[in-house]
């Protein structure tokens, strides 16, 4: 590789870097330690593991084309998802085609683990959007999705 190019690369690196820490970034990476708390109660829907939201509010359908996300549960059969505290055990995001080569689900999965609610098991956050224009959800994206029904608590960022 040419010398000239090599600020250029460390420019780049660097970016990625930083992004990894904003927790405003598509690229945010939620660190071990992080806890999703949920502050109202969450009406499961009867026959159904999980509940659905958009824009604040708890709902029955989604807009694919907007952010929404999922509180996934393990079994069927519960009516509700209690206030609670939920460690995040890990997380991650991804992407694959809906309808190639014209649409992608973007998304980022939280595990989540509660000793008082064990059959809850995730929170599954996604939008569909064009493939090349199309970013991970970042957590100001999942905040409008849930509303005060759920916020978090990420550690501190470590000081330079």
């Amino acid at each position: 590789m040419k010398p000239a190019l090599w600020p250029l690369l460390a420019a780049g690196l660097c970016g990625c870097q930083s992004a990894m820490h904003d927790v405003n970034s598509s690229g945010y990476r939620i660190p071990s330690g992080s806890h999703l708390t949920l502050n109202r109660e969450v009406p499961i829907p009867n026959g159904q593991r999980h509940a659905k939201f958009q824009h604040g509010n708890v709902v029955s359908g989604v807009n694919e084309y907007q952010v929404n996300c999922q509180l996934r549960l393990y079994d069927l059969g519960a009516e509700a998802v209690q206030p609670d505290d939920f460690a995040i055990m890990r997380s991650g995001t991804g992407r694959e085609w809906q309808s190639q080569p014209y649409v992608m689900r973007f998304y980022r999965v939280l595990h989540l683990k509660s000793d008082k609610q064990p059959n809850v098991i995730k929170l599954l956050c996604q939008i569909w959007d064009d493939p090349l224009a199309g970013r991970n959800i970042s957590v100001p994206q999942m905040r409008e999705a849930l509303g005060d029904y759920v916020s978090f608590r990420f550690p501190s960022a470590p000081q330079n």
